[in-house]
């Protein structure tokens, strides 16, 4: 088990270093996943320090599944890591999940704000974005007396973004009726957004693409709007969506491609990984 957890703390290192390499996190964001061995506590990113930064198991914070409280003494600066209920709620809605990802991605905010939604424009990101993207409005969770930071810094706030991974109608039924979630990508409105995945690496790569999926969005849109003859922006269509989603199109892309983005993170010098270089599970391994 110690090995265990010695593979699954390197591959968490290894991602906050990614993230960082592509933006979609910079000195804030983090990623989490699940104790390997213990179901009852959860790592992420911590410590105070950014993502890039990130280099030792001393740097990652763990806390328990239940109710997002310290594990351990080193984690006992919850202030560090006051987001930590995003993942908490979503780990403990859903069990199937390993590791969720929280950006601030520039790209992708504006879909949050713009009144357009977020669509799969091509076939690495339309399999898991899925028709379009929902936005979780905290503001209907708002109390007077809360302070409306946009921040997911309470347990309730993280149970109601946890549940906007689900449809009105699994919303409106029990949690025993809806194990798995309906969406792997929420946007926040001024926020940024949260992406889910049954490992590390899947959660990685979600998020990379959908943050390359806005700017190709984007430029589709400013092309259509310049060419000034209205035809429209071509997504990928629902059909094409459930091929992609059926045929595990992230579970097969997502190992070649961390093994580049391993790769290049590992001959950065920014970035050190006191546990080494970790093979990545195989899809569905966890």
């Amino acid at each position: 088990m110690l090995a265990n957890l010695t593979q699954t703390l390197s591959l968490l290192i290894t991602a906050n270093h990614i993230l960082d390499y592509y933006s979609i996190v910079t000195g804030y964001g983090h990623i989490s996943v699940r104790h390997p061995s213990n179901n009852a506590t959860f790592f992420m990113t911590g410590n105070g320090k950014p993502p890039a930064l990130v280099r030792s198991a001393e740097d990652l914070d763990e806390f328990y599944l239940e109710d997002a409280s310290p594990a351990n003494e080193r984690s006992s600066q919850p202030e560090d890591t006051s987001e930590r209920y995003i993942h908490q709620g979503l780990l403990k809605r859903f069990p199937s999940l390993q590791s969720v990802v929280h950006s601030h991605s520039r790209s992708v905010i504006p879909f949050g704000i713009g009144g357009v939604p977020l669509q799969p424009t091509y076939h690495l990101a339309g399999g898991f974005i899925g028709e379009e993207a929902p936005v979780f409005e905290i503001a209907d969770y708002y109390t007077p007396n809360d302070t409306q930071d946009l921040l997911v810094n309470e347990l309730r706030f993280g149970q109601a973004l946890a549940n906007s991974f689900l449809t009105p109608a699994h919303n409106a039924s029990s949690a025993a009726d809806a194990p798995e979630p309906d969406h792997n990508v929420v946007l926040q409105r001024g926020h940024g957004f949260t992406t889910i995945g049954t490992s590390i690496p899947q959660a990685v790569y979600r998020a990379v693409y959908t943050a390359w999926n806005a700017e190709v969005q984007a430029s589709a849109i400013a092309i259509n709007d310049a060419a000034g003859q209205n035809r429209g922006v071509r997504y990928i269509a629902q059909q094409e969506q459930e091929l992609a989603d059926t045929g595990d199109l992230d579970d097969r892309a997502y190992p070649r491609a961390w093994i580049l983005w391993a790769a290049q993170v590992g001959v950065n010098p920014l970035y050190k990984n006191d546990l080494g270089y970790a093979e990545i599970p195989e899809p569905g391994s966890g």
